[in-house]
């Protein structure tokens, strides 16, 4: 308030003394041209003159305005954006519609007017590998490092991916596991390693890479699961028991790998018999038996149960005591009654072996049944019924392929 008033004050004093010096008689100044004349004071011709000079002086601020940042400049840099900004749109939108070629020409073209040349010059990148003009493409992620050193480890992925469609997988792993290493939250990153790792088949590191996929949610729950479940299996598969080692150790080492499967997938049909082939290589009959019986009784496995009538023990009959037991809540598991017929032809009880086996073929015959049912036939001593077996199983055999 007090700065507006001495301002105002200050503009009176400074507007009556203009007049004053105005009004006085301090000479004056003649202009004659031709038969025109103009006379007045000195002070309103200073007055004029500075006037002018002002008004010169606005003029030649407002032209230069006009072409520069604030005008006509500002003016066709606004309207060469825009078009530059509608070429990035149409070129993502090409890109969307996996119209690679003309993407890429777009997006290239629009980069050095794009308010983000980035993104031009990673999907112009990306648009030009899909389009398989791989030296267009590293030309562009190279420019894109140089001109944005921020961007280096999208380039660096986008450049990974395109040598994993060129199936250059060390190549790409060279990228990517520093990244990783780095940053091992990067789900982009954790995707393409899984890619790599898959194909390439390397179980183990696949395996120690799941940790990361489920605690950074790289993947759907749902392919996560069905990948663990792949993975673990093919780990499975992979294992080799080492031969140097004494049968403690070995049997210790197939222990160990038991024990890094997942609890909730060890109750997997196919990964558990998968498990059990690895077992045979390191336990006697006995001992596998006991094993195949504990996890058969803890979680139902058919596979396993058809296994246990094809092993040779010392006892069978201990194992026949056990599958009987098991038929009693099976009794039309065809797979369940062709082990008990197994453990009853270890025993010789052929009478109780035809049985089992007329009962799984009424069940679900098979060519293999038929075979042994033949067999069986042929130790009691009826060799027709033993021939008819056979052309039935050969029949089976024949319609089936």
């Amino acid at each position: 308030m007090r700065r507006s008033l001495v301002t105002f004050v200050f503009a009176l004093l400074l507007g009556a003394s203009s007049l004053w010096l105005l009004n006085s008689d301090s000479g004056y100044i003649l202009i004659s041209l031709d038969k025109t004349t103009v006379e007045m004071t000195f002070w309103t011709g200073l007055f004029i003159v500075a006037l002018s000079i002002a008004l010169l002086v606005w003029l030649i601020l407002l032209l230069k305005w006009i072409l520069s940042a604030g005008g006509l400049s500002f003016w066709w840099r606004n309207r060469q954006s825009g078009k530059q900004g509608s070429r990035t749109k149409q070129g993502l939108i090409l890109y969307a519609d996996q119209d690679w070629h003309r993407a890429s020409e777009l997006l290239s073209s629009a980069i050095s007017h794009s308010d983000m040349p980035d993104v031009n010059l990673l999907f112009a990148a990306k648009a030009a590998a899909a389009d398989r003009d791989r030296d267009q493409a590293i030309n562009l992620l190279s420019r894109l490092k140089e001109s944005h050193p921020k961007a280096t480890l999208l380039a660096n992925k986008a450049l990974a991916e395109m040598l994993l469609e060129e199936e250059k997988f060390d190549q790409a792993l060279d990228l990517l596991v520093p990244i990783h290493r780095e940053k091992p939250w990067d789900t982009g990153v954790l995707r393409l390693l899984t890619d790599i790792y898959y194909l390439t088949e390397n179980w183990t590191a696949l395996q120690k890479l799941l940790a990361d996929l489920r605690r950074f949610n790289a993947i759907k729950k749902i392919d996560l699961d069905v990948l663990e479940s792949d993975v673990y299996l093919n780990f499975v598969l992979a294992f080799e028991v080492d031969l140097e080692l004494v049968a403690k150790e070995q049997r210790d080492q197939v222990g160990d790998l038991w024990e890094m499967i997942p609890r909730r997938l060890r109750q997997d049909a196919e990964l558990t018999c998968a498990y059990f082939d690895i077992l045979q290589k390191v336990y006697d009959a006995e001992k596998l038996a006991d094993l195949l019986c504990k996890s058969i009784n803890s979680h139902w496995n058919q596979e396993l149960a058809g296994r246990l009538g094809r092993l040779e023990t010392a006892a069978p009959e201990k194992l026949l005591a056990v599958a009987e037991k098991w038929l009693l809540d099976r009794p039309q598991d065809s797979v369940l009654l062709a082990t008990c017929a197994n453990l009853c032809c270890q025993l010789c009880f052929w009478g109780k072996a035809q049985s089992y086996l007329s009962l799984a073929l009424d069940i679900e015959p098979t060519p293999q049944l038929c075979l042994q049912l033949a067999e069986v036939l042929t130790e009691i001593g009826d060799p027709d019924g033993s021939q008819a077996m056979y052309r039935k199983g050969l029949r089976m055999a024949v319609l089936s392929d």
